[in-house]
């Protein structure tokens, strides 16, 4: 156990080490203008990002990687340790590379994202938790603004409206206890229905089952039979308001039991 808390505390401190940069893009004006075409994609199904994309500046995705990579290297979260070396072969890239790799990150292009790997001399996982954590921050300010455009009340999918991602997290609201799932990917939350796995979209309630902890009551673990997926939720009912993603970070131990059950958390993106 001291290995995995010793792990999460360096995840921790690397997340704290985001938050200043975390701050400014959620600051700025996003400049997003979605139109009816774009609208009517996104009522019948297709996430925002494929039809419109966060207008970035090579000095703000630049920023941004830099500070996750400079935390990276500090906190070492990874399974792997990050070298120097990554900071130096930065700086070589030109203004196309730039917007290559910015390219691949909020894309998520599989086969690119090997390419990056290997011309960063870096495992193919090492780049996946950098550009993960880089598209975080860049979705999530560019996602805060576009959601204020978009009648939430109207995405019925178990996917993010915004990103198309899986949901890493769920919540029962304070409120009347309604359903909203979280994405990591952009922070966008939104209302799904009670009973039902939004990976598979099975609703047979014979086949998803829960884990409450007698101790924890305010948590809950739901398991998928049909596709062995598990989203792990906050009742806030019993616990008041909650950041979903910091309930994320610290409910690991959720994660390795569903895990030595033989479940998997979601973590595709939705593709058209």
């Amino acid at each position: 156990m001291e290995k995995y808390n010793q792990a999460e505390s360096k995840l921790a401190n690397f997340y704290m080490e985001l938050v200043e940069i975390e701050e400014k893009v959620s600051s700025m004006e996003w400049d997003a203008e979605i139109t009816d075409k774009i609208i009517e994609l996104w009522q019948q199904g297709e996430p925002l990002l494929n039809h419109l994309q966060p207008k970035v500046t090579e000095e703000l995705f630049n920023d941004v990687y830099t500070v996750v990579v400079r935390a990276c290297l500090k906190w070492q979260p990874g399974l792997q340790n990050l070298s120097e070396d990554i900071l130096s072969k930065l700086k070589e890239f030109d203004k196309v590379s730039i917007e290559a790799l910015y390219s691949t990150i909020i894309n998520d292009v599989e086969r690119d994202k090997k390419e990056w790997a290997k011309r960063l001399s870096i495992s193919i996982e090492m780049f996946n938790f950098l550009a993960s954590s880089t598209s975080r921050i860049l979705l999530s300010g560019f996602a805060a603004h576009a959601v204020t455009q978009l009648d939430m009340e109207k995405w019925k999918q178990g996917y993010c409206p915004i990103c198309g991602g899986n949901p890493a997290m769920a919540k029962l609201s304070k409120e009347v206890g309604v359903r909203k799932l979280h994405c990591n990917g952009c922070e966008t939350e939104w209302r799904f229905k009670r009973i039902g796995c939004p990976i598979c979209n099975n609703d047979d309630s014979s086949k998803i089952s829960f884990i409450m902890p007698e101790d924890q009551k305010q948590y809950r673990l739901y398991l998928c039979q049909q596709c062995k997926s598990y989203l792990k939720t906050v009742d806030e009912r019993q616990c008041g308001e909650v950041d979903l993603f910091c309930e994320d970070l610290a409910t690991a131990d959720f994660d390795r039991l569903a895990n030595s059950e033989g479940y998997r958390r979601g973590n595709q993106r939705y593709r058209a």
